[in-house]
């Protein structure tokens, strides 16, 4: 029995299971199912949803925010003889071209100093599958989709970690780390898919994200709820479909 994901065994997952950070897009995106059964609710962030799609069983599950939970989740799928793992989350666009409401699949990670340093040491790439990545790429675009591949940023933190500043009377000044990544080749930021991408590589599985953005920190420009739901509805749909397309090719 996991731990965190009580409830969840070996045989419950789909051949596809898509991770979300918000509990809440877990019953969203599970809409696109058939003979959907709640696996996992527990009273933190962790929900879990197992279904059908195109006659084919899949699984969509919450990880919350930030590393920590999202290294739970994920090692207790992996227990769970999770089979493909894609990340369809939000994030932060670093660079100025990339407009809230545009996808972003990262074709790498750089991270936080520390960030998994129990596993492997900062030199080790976080990475997805770039076939799988590549199938996702084909169906976004296909599909009339903007999408920008590039390098992104997972941050172990939120504000100062992302260049934020809080709202509060003691002000901790922090370097812009827009203006040092981005000439890196950084071309967003978030939370949760070096954690994904390292443990994909470790433990051999096919790994990938496809991120909508919420937001151009270079203009502080936001989508707003309702298009932020409905991007996230139609890219996990498309997502899937390139995923169950992966599966078919590399099955053979």
């Amino acid at each position: 029995m996991s731990i965190h994901l009580k409830g969840l065994k070996p045989g419950d997952l789909g051949e596809v299971t898509l991770i979300v950070g918000d509990p809440g897009r877990v019953e969203l995106i599970s809409s696109l199912f058939t003979n959907v059964e709640s696996v996992v609710d527990t009273s933190r962030e962790f929900v879990l949803y197992v279904g059908e799609y195109q006659g084919r069983r899949v699984s969509v599950c919450s990880t919350g925010i930030g590393v920590g939970s999202t290294e739970i989740a994920i090692t207790e799928l992996l227990e769970n003889d999770a089979q493909m793992i894609i990340r369809c989350g939000g994030c932060g666009a670093w660079r100025e071209g990339i407009n809230p409401g545009d996808i972003i699949l990262n074709s790498g990670m750089a991270r936080s100093e520390g960030l998994l340093s129990a596993y492997v040491p900062a030199v080790y790439p976080a990475v997805p599958n770039p076939l799988l990545l590549s199938q996702i790429h084909n169906e976004l675009t296909s599909n009339h989709k903007t999408v920008h591949v590039g390098i992104g940023l997972t941050s172990e933190t939120y504000y100062l970690g992302q260049g934020r500043t809080p709202a509060l009377k003691t002000r901790i000044e922090t370097p812009n780390l827009i203006e040092y990544w981005e000439p890196r080749g950084i071309i967003n930021c978030e939370m949760e898919t070096a954690v994904l991408y390292l443990l994909g590589s470790l433990y051999n599985i096919p790994v990938a994200n496809c991120l909508v953005v919420h937001v151009s920190r270079t203009n502080e420009k936001w989508t707003n709820d309702e298009d932020y739901r409905r991007l996230h509805r139609e890219s996990a749909e498309l997502v899937l479909n390139a995923a169950l397309k992966f599966v078919n090719t590399n099955s053979q």
